[in-house]
């Protein structure tokens, strides 16, 4: 009778373990890198839309942007700065390229990470540039042509997870382009900038 017992207690006890869902791994904890840490993520921007003067330029970029993680004076619990201390991208026209550069020092590290609270928890990602672009093609001048933003650039992207997994970040707003000779005349514009980080 005992035995009777036991073999129908095992037999319920291996039912219910193959009814039982499998273990899922418990998610990965978000959180802000540490200061100090010096991070070079890869770049790609398909698409890129420019103009120099009336010529439209349509053009796909890739990089690389170098950061370093700095202390914030905005909400320091939940908010690392970025410094960008180098960023290339460049890419082929049909004929001639387009070559994208910070302009000096990132002395400000207006580029941030934000932890967001919520379930699941992100991160926020803003990237804050001062850029120098370089035309090179016959159908806009007969020399390179040498561009600065006028103000600074933004975008913005949600994250999983820091450094990024390819997620995209969009330019905020259109970037007004001058030439150092005439910076009070706008020469250019950035209309459209998607770039996938990571």
């Amino acid at each position: 009778m005992r035995t009777s017992r036991i073999s129908i207690i095992t037999c319920l006890a291996a039912l219910l373990s193959l009814a039982a869902p499998p273990a899922q791994a418990a998610p990965e904890a978000v959180a802000l890198p540490a200061l100090g840490a010096v991070v070079t993520l890869k770049l790609s921007a398909p698409g890129v839309e420019l103009k120099v003067g009336a010529k439209a330029v349509k053009v796909d970029l890739s990089g690389d942007v170098v950061l370093r993680v700095v202390a914030s004076d905005i909400d320091p619990l939940k908010t690392v700065g970025l410094r960008v201390l180098d960023l290339d991208l460049a890419g082929k026209l049909p004929q001639g390229d387009v070559t994208i550069r910070p302009i000096g020092l990132d002395v400000a590290a207006a580029s941030t990470l934000r932890l967001n609270l919520g379930l699941p928890p992100t991160l926020t990602h803003t990237l804050v540039l001062g850029l120098k672009v370089t035309v090179n093609s016959p159908e806009v001048g007969p020399k390179p042509v040498e561009l600065s933003t006028k103000d600074v650039a933004r975008l913005v992207g949600k994250l999983r997870a820091f450094p990024p997994t390819g997620e995209l970040h969009q330019l905020q707003n259109p970037v007004d382009l001058v030439d150092g000779l005439k910076p009070g005349v706008t020469a250019g514009v950035i209309t459209k900038l998607g770039l996938k980080i990571g």
